[in-house]
């Protein structure tokens, strides 16, 4: 997948949604991405929760989604300026049907499950993903994954 198109495409597809509730959402993709292989519809479900998360809990400011490529690995990066995540809810932020227990995501709702599917995928992509979080200045969602493109160029 030509990995620039893709990300700029996903990054469009919330734009209205961000704009609803009047939030800046960025976008930083590197100039030069490599080409990727990955199963599509499943990284953009995963890079879309993501977005949608963020854009949900974030009640002003903005959301940004940021990509490079990193050694063998591309770094995908959603952040927002929302309330943030206590550490002690980060380390279970992945567990299924898991929310962080507060009024404010009793009010926006969801089941719980976006983000435990989404560590699934990145995973059977080989890759990894997880959150960085301090309370009050917002939170960033990070997923590095192998660029397999590179490795069957190294092989063939």
């Amino acid at each position: 997948m030509r990995s620039r198109t893709w990300l700029k495409r996903c990054a469009r597809l919330p734009e209205a949604l961000a704009e609803t509730k009047k939030l800046g959402l960025k976008t930083e993709i590197a100039e030069r991405l490599p080409i990727g292989v990955g199963d599509e519809q499943r990284l953009t479900q995963v890079l879309l929760n993501l977005v949608g998360n963020a854009i949900t809990f974030t009640d002003r400011g903005e959301v940004r989604i940021s990509a490079n490529g990193v050694n063998s690995y591309f770094v995908v990066g959603v952040s927002d300026t929302g309330p943030g995540i206590p550490l002690e809810e980060q380390k279970r932020i992945f567990e299924q049907f898991h929310q962080v227990d507060s009024s404010n995501t009793k009010a926006k709702g969801g089941t719980g499950l976006g983000r435990a599917i989404a560590k699934q995928i990145v995973e059977m992509h080989g890759g990894r993903i997880w959150v960085e979080s301090t309370p009050g200045e917002g939170v960033t969602f990070q997923m590095q994954l192998p660029i397999l493109a590179e490795n069957r160029k190294a092989i063939a």
